[in-house]
């Protein structure tokens, strides 16, 4: 089927009281992987590059190549999305590739220079006719792409003003996970983060170091969207490890295979199993 938006994942996903899974994944393998995985639970996902991730792949060009091919010919919604873009010019590009789904991270910037930069990229994604995640706060950690291992959490108050003046269509929140650590999700903070921004659907970054109990809570609590990637990469890597041999083939198998499984498990734990 063709590739889904964000505002059509996401809509969904408020109104079924679930959350999509974003899989940051690197090579062909783990987008199969995870892909086979929503095909088999009949689950929507948010299939995503980063600058790092589609770097390692060849390129944005390479990876929004893969992303359109895989993503289009999958039985479920898929959208295709750019994640943390860290420039307009990078949001403008992902327009230009077919990326369906689009994020802007200013949120090492100053909080003007994030707002302001934001807006731009809205402007931006709006000429596609695509919706924009924009993060505010910042999730941290010890990840290829992350630009700081700094966890500021994400304030109410300051989150109210960011998305009524940039427009955004969902909010990446800081509030206690990190990337490819294991944090955990203070869930008052998400329900305050909820009523501040009048039910905007909210994004949790860092999802692999979080407890299942945590991840099931927030999405109680408003969470709509939750990034996955260490935990992609961790599973690829064991199957690759348990195949051995010297046939490169048989051990990428297994890795899509491992990768296929937790993303499985994922998708059950998000309350996204059958929901496409």
């Amino acid at each position: 089927m063709p590739l889904t938006g964000a505002i059509e994942l996401l809509a969904a996903a408020e109104r079924g009281g679930y959350a999509v899974p974003g899989f940051n994944v690197s090579n062909v393998e783990m987008v199969l992987g995870v892909v086979a995985a929503a095909e088999e639970l009949r689950a929507p996902l948010f299939l995503q590059f980063n600058p790092a991730n589609f770097e390692h792949i060849g390129g944005i060009e390479v990876a929004a190549a893969i992303g359109r091919a895989i993503g289009a010919r999958a039985t479920v919604p898929v959208a295709l999305h750019l994640d943390h873009a860290p420039t307009v010019a990078l949001v403008r590009q992902g327009v230009r590739l077919g990326f369906t789904s689009l994020m802007f991270d200013g949120s090492t910037f100053p909080l003007e220079r994030n707002r302001r930069e934001t807006m731009e990229a809205y402007a931006a994604a709006q000429e596609g006719q695509l919706a924009l995640e924009a993060e505010l706060g910042h999730v941290g950690g010890r990840e290829p792409g992350v630009r700081t291992s700094e966890t500021i959490l994400t304030d109410p108050e300051a989150a109210a003003r960011f998305v009524t003046e940039t427009r955004v269509d969902s909010l990446a929140v800081s509030v206690g996970t990190a990337h490819g650590l294991a944090g955990e999700i203070r869930l008052d903070l998400v329900r305050e983060l909820r009523i501040a921004t009048r039910q905007l659907p909210l994004v949790l970054h860092g999802g692999s170091g979080a407890t299942p109990h945590d991840l099931r809570e927030a999405v109680r609590a408003g969470i709509r969207k939750v990034n996955i990637g260490t935990e992609v990469h961790s599973a690829f890597a064991r199957g690759l490890q348990e195949a051995g041999g010297n046939d490169p083939r048989p051990a990428l198998r297994a890795g899509r295979d491992a990768v296929a499984t937790m993303a499985a498990d994922r998708i059950k734990l998000l309350g996204a199993a059958h929901q496409a």
